[in-house]
């Protein structure tokens, strides 16, 4: 995990099911490269032109936070997926405990326990082994 795959809204991109592709894995957010379709043309806060200004480039900084966007996103990714995740905690949590422990924390809740490798937080599959984690506590 590092801190240049955790998106302005939260939200880690290593476990995204666009990074975990073998082939045109996107490179997340924050870094140049390919980016799948959503985050290249769709995700408005990745466009944010008042995101681009803020001093560590997170939307909790920003002073319209939270927006509709982040809004939507939140509720999203709290109902959509079968692991759940939640981009304002991720937020809150990097704010009050620091980059490095949040990274700690997310290598431990997005590492496979059979293998070693990331499970996506799209559907909840190890995408070293396919081990099945959406029985996890969140």
């Amino acid at each position: 995990m590092n801190k240049n795959m955790i998106a302005p809204c939260g939200l880690n991109c290593t476990v995204c099911s666009e990074a975990l592709r073998k082939e045109s894995s996107c490179v997340g957010c924050r870094n140049e490269g390919y980016k799948g379709e959503y985050c290249a043309n769709i995700c408005k806060i990745v466009k944010c032109e008042i995101r681009k200004t803020l001093p560590d480039g997170f939307c909790d900084e920003c002073p319209q936070y939270p927006c509709r966007e982040i809004v939507d996103k939140e509720c999203w990714y709290a109902n959509d997926y079968p692991m759940i995740e939640s981009l304002m905690g991720n937020l809150a949590f990097i704010r009050e405990n620091g980059i490095e422990k949040f990274l700690q924390r997310e290598k431990k809740r997005w590492t496979c326990s059979d293998c070693g490798r990331i499970i996506s937080v799209h559907d909840g599959i190890c995408y070293g082994c396919g081990k099945n984690h959406t029985d996890r506590k969140h």
